[in-house]
């Protein structure tokens, strides 16, 4: 992974873990559900960027 895809990356990360813990606040009120919900955003964004990123330095 390229030095500009890893900013990308990181900077994609931090807006998914905002918006999971929106999505989490407006979900729920416990702190646990709302957590959890924010870790999952994190995790797709997460890989479905680096399956992005490997499908297109090699195809």
């Amino acid at each position: 992974m390229t030095r500009t895809q890893q900013i990308f990356l990181g900077l994609t990360l931090g807006f998914a873990l905002v918006l999971g813990f929106q999505l989490g606040f407006t979900v729920s009120d416990q702190w646990i559900v709302i957590i959890l919900i924010a870790l999952g955003c994190g995790f797709i964004t997460r890989f479905v960027l680096q399956w992005f990123f490997k499908r297109r330095n090699h195809g």
